[in-house]
């Protein structure tokens, strides 16, 4: 019988979704539960490794601490924080992306709404005791949302935005129409679209490619008003330009759940730039995933595509290691 080890830190719920999983299917060892001199037994005997998804569960030395480690599943959608460059080759590495879907699009979808209608300026000004009635604000009916990325969260953004009746143009490698979107377009067709844009959802992988991508000729491209909503990772958008763009564009508004520099525990900003100064900037603390039951949904998710590698069928959400390139990069990640 196959050896799953759970690096991950292992709570009750999680714990609950492996006891009412496994059901016999392979032997469970949880690492934090193994005395420090056991613990290297234990990665002898892993055939799966079940992590966090950050390079601080994976050894420098995993190749010879864990010979016979056929995968490895992460419990986050990102996978940019593992450390490829000690994994061998022939270990296959699974993300986590479905198990996210649901929480990270409705966060996205709140950004969304909180830009459009400028929900932050407006509380601003009524606690400053200005009551202005005669601001305007944007619609999402009849409005343009291009979606980078049509994976399981953008194309769950591009259903909800549908339901405002917005029009969806969603960037894929490929450029096909994924449904719900009403357009589909590459990502090198960005640049083309962006003027077109009411507003622009990131909802795509940080990799190689993706680094940096939204710069300051993306963003010149865009409308005046338009909103830009980053629910991926800080780094696919540049800091520089785009703090200053939302500073030469009042009317353009900005609404981020993720960063560019995490601050190490809750006390910080996590930027380089004075964000905090604008008044056009929407700002969550990386918590789009953050709903009580996503601890135990993305476990069952992770067990489930573990499942199917041990019975045979391929798994779901293989990573292409090569899209990765350079050390592991800083700050949480879901």
């Amino acid at each position: 019988m196959a050896t799953v080890l759970f690096s991950c830190p292992m709570d009750v719920e999680r714990r609950a979704v492996l006891v009412s999983r496994a059901k016999g299917a392979f032997d469970a060892v949880i690492l934090e539960d193994r005395p420090e001199d056991h613990r290297d037994e234990a990665w002898s005997q892993a055939d799966v490794l079940v992590c966090s998804g950050f390079g601080a569960e994976i050894p420098e030395d995993v190749a010879a601490k864990a010979p016979r480690l056929k995968m490895i599943q992460a419990l986050v959608a990102g996978v940019d924080h593992l450390p490829y460059d000690r994994i061998p080759p022939s270990v296959l590495v699974c993300g986590n992306a479905g198990a996210y879907n649901t929480s990270v699009a409705e966060h996205a979808m709140a950004l969304l709404l909180a830009g459009t209608k400028d929900v932050p300026r407006r509380t601003d000004e009524i606690r400053r005791g200005t009551f202005d009635q005669e601001v305007m604000n944007k619609a999402l009916a009849g409005s343009t949302v291009v979606v980078a990325g049509m994976g399981g969260v953008g194309s769950e953004v591009a259903r909800l935005c549908k339901a405002f009746r917005a029009k969806v143009i969603g960037l894929t490698r490929s450029g096909m129409v994924v449904p719900p979107a009403d357009e589909g377009a590459t990502l090198d067709d960005l640049l083309r679209v962006a003027p077109r844009a009411d507003a622009l959802v990131i909802a795509l992988p940080l990799t190689a490619e993706t680094e940096g991508l939204v710069d300051r000729t993306i963003l010149g491209a865009m409308k005046e008003d338009a909103v830009l909503v980053n629910i991926a990772r800080g780094r696919i958008v540049v800091e520089d330009d785009l703090y200053d763009h939302l500073k030469a564009h009042p009317n353009f508004r900005a609404a981020l759940d993720v960063w560019w520099s995490y601050p190490r525990g809750r006390i910080g900003r996590p930027f380089h730039r004075p964000f905090h100064e604008l008044p056009n900037v929407v700002m969550t603390p990386h918590i789009a995933f953050a709903i009580p039951e996503q601890k135990a949904h993305s476990m069952e998710a992770a067990l489930d595509n573990v499942m199917r590698f041990l019975q045979g069928v391929t798994p779901r959400h293989v990573v292409d290691a090569t899209e990765y390139q350079g050390p592991p990069r800083d700050g949480p990640g879901i």
